[in-house]
């Protein structure tokens, strides 16, 4: 999560960035009540987005985020028309990689739901039943952080590198986070992210 905070303010090129987990997580939205979920939560650890959305369960998906600082033009894409744009993108090469039947939540597919993977949203990727691609976004001065979950399929390593390949004409690969990230990502886990009342109220010590 702070990675993904500290990209959103120090890149001034789109980001896309993908990762596992180590172990069973819980993440939930920013706006999401902790003590009313509770007792709906596996017994796994919890941890706080700073973007929208559900309660996502993290257990062997790709997780992935999307990085748009403000400085690029599409950054002030309206949030209905992205939220599209990007999981149009992300159904069709889905599609095209084997994953036939992807297409996005139409109306008569939403379910309201505080579980974002078995309530489709409208602009969700789906598949016959099932929510294939769900995500959640903050917008602001500094630009569109996107933070997804792609769930219920096996995809191979290439995927997301072809998939970026598509979002944009020019792509480098990096396997370590630049210095200026991390650190910026270690001071928002000491000021927000790992704190209890982060967790449970939203609160932090950043000014």
């Amino acid at each position: 999560m702070a990675i993904d905070q500290a990209w959103l303010e120090i890149s001034d090129r789109a980001v896309l960035r993908v990762y596992r987990w180590d172990q069973p997580t819980v993440s939930l939205g920013y706006a999401q009540n902790l003590a009313r979920m509770k007792e709906h939560l596996p017994d796994w650890p919890v941890v706080r987005r700073w973007t929208g959305g559900g309660v996502v369960m993290h257990d062997h998906d790709y997780t992935y985020s999307l990085i748009i600082p403000a400085v690029i033009p599409w950054a002030q894409t309206p949030a209905v028309q992205s939220y599209e744009q990007i999981h149009r993108a992300l159904a069709h090469h889905l599609a095209a990689t084997g994953h036939e039947g992807c297409r996005l939540a139409l109306t008569e597919d939403v379910v309201d739901g505080p579980l974002c993977f078995t309530a489709p949203a409208l602009h969700d990727v789906v598949r016959g039943s099932s929510k294939i691609a769900g995500a959640g976004q903050r917008r602001g001065r500094l630009g569109i952080l996107h933070q997804g979950s792609v769930q219920n399929v096996q995809l191979e390593t290439s995927f997301w590198q072809t998939w970026a390949a598509q979002l944009t004409s020019c792509v480098s690969l990096i396997s370590t986070t630049p210095p200026e990230v991390q650190n910026r990502a270690a001071e928002l886990v000491e000021k927000r992210f790992s704190l209890p009342q982060w967790l449970t109220d939203r609160d932090d010590l950043l000014s």
